[in-house]
């Protein structure tokens, strides 16, 4: 009896010493991070210098992990419930299935320093009508980035999605989205206007026009259309118009065309996870990015335009990005977003069909 109580002892011994090994890093953080912001965003929206001298003057650590996606940022919000987070940032269509899963906690808009700054523009769309969950920070919309050289030769060309659908009017090469929700939406607003679904007549449509469109692509691209753009391997990109301003600072021969009949908008949001239990940390950090030296310093980084329009009056800025800054209410109703107009299943099979396509 007195061995099995000994062995006992040792075995319970032993279980405890390595339950404290494996949770004692955790046990380190809840102790020891009071003062640490757990920030989940993409890599190229948030200004490390700015997060820097947030740190320094507030002694408030900010720890950053980056996402690639808005599907990376929704599977590990769901799979987590968000615990461990503090601030997100999910673009518009995200925003909406992540309240849909109970995922976000309500703003305290008492505590946000700059809410009658904000662009009424951004603020009321559909994934968050009252905006009760989520705050516009940064946005752009979908340009023809164009190699003004080749467009002064040839000034009948016009400032339409026919420059990228058009069989006639397309007699280059073009750096096409490789995103497939983009692609199938441009395609379907180029035959069929803003629609936010598409039938099995309409999608064999856009399917056969991307499949046609295939023999002008020079590259799909979606993140370095602006590359191709540069090194004039072609004369048109499509892209967003953050990657279009850096270009362009860069290489006095780039410009870009707004497509007449319209273009899409994507607003990269501010979020704060449902289980956070740091508001009053995370309150400091969003107050502070939107202080005038944080706003100018994000947009003359990256070159998204700021959802505060009151922090650009000293930024020098292109004449065709300050007039979309400050767009006007009929021209902000020619921008849409950008949805799912095919079940995700759908969507594969038709870019696997568009790729796959001689």
């Amino acid at each position: 009896m007195k061995k099995l109580l000994l062995r006992s002892f040792f075995v319970l011994f032993w279980i405890a010493l390595i339950g404290a090994i494996l949770y004692w890093p955790k046990l380190k953080v809840i102790q020891y991070d009071s003062r640490t912001l757990n920030v989940f965003a993409w890599g190229d929206i948030l200004d490390p210098s700015v997060i820097a001298k947030f740190e320094k003057e507030t002694n408030i650590k900010v720890r950053l992990s980056y996402y690639a996606s808005n599907e990376e940022l929704l599977v590990k919000l769901k799979a987590t419930q968000g615990e461990g987070y503090d601030l997100i940032v999910p673009s518009d269509y995200a925003v909406k299935i992540l309240i849909q899963e109970n995922l976000l906690k309500c703003l305290d808009k008492s505590r946000l320093h700059f809410w009658k700054e904000l662009n009424p523009h951004l603020l009321g769309h559909f994934f968050d009508p009252e905006n009760r969950y989520s705050l516009p920070f940064e946005w752009e919309v979908y340009l023809f980035g164009i190699n003004k050289d080749y467009f002064d030769a040839n000034p009948k060309l016009p400032p339409s999605w026919k420059l990228i659908f058009d069989r006639k009017t397309v007699q280059y090469k073009i750096s096409m989205t490789n995103d497939p929700i983009e692609a199938i939406q441009f395609a379907g607003f180029y035959l069929f206007g803003n629609v936010s679904e598409l039938n099995s007549q309409q999608a064999l449509a856009v399917t056969n026009l991307l499949k046609e469109q295939k023999q002008w692509v020079e590259a799909y691209a979606s993140f370095r259309g602006d590359y191709f753009l540069a090194t004039k391997n072609c004369p048109l990109a499509i892209a967003s118009s953050s990657y279009i301003w850096r270009t362009m600072r860069q290489f006095p021969f780039v410009g870009f065309i707004i497509p007449e009949e319209g273009t899409f908008i994507t607003i990269e949001n501010l979020c704060i996870p449902r289980l956070s239990a740091k508001d009053d940390l995370t309150y400091q950090l969003i107050n502070y990015l939107y202080q005038h030296d944080s706003v100018k310093s994000h947009f003359e980084t990256f070159g998204f335009f700021p959802a505060s329009l009151q922090s650009l009056q000293d930024v020098e800025m292109d004449p065709g990005a300050e007039a979309l800054v400050h767009a006007s209410q009929e021209q902000f109703s020619k921008f849409h977003f950008v949805e799912e107009l095919l079940s995700q299943q759908e969507i594969r099979d038709t870019w696997v069909e568009v790729k796959a396509g001689s």
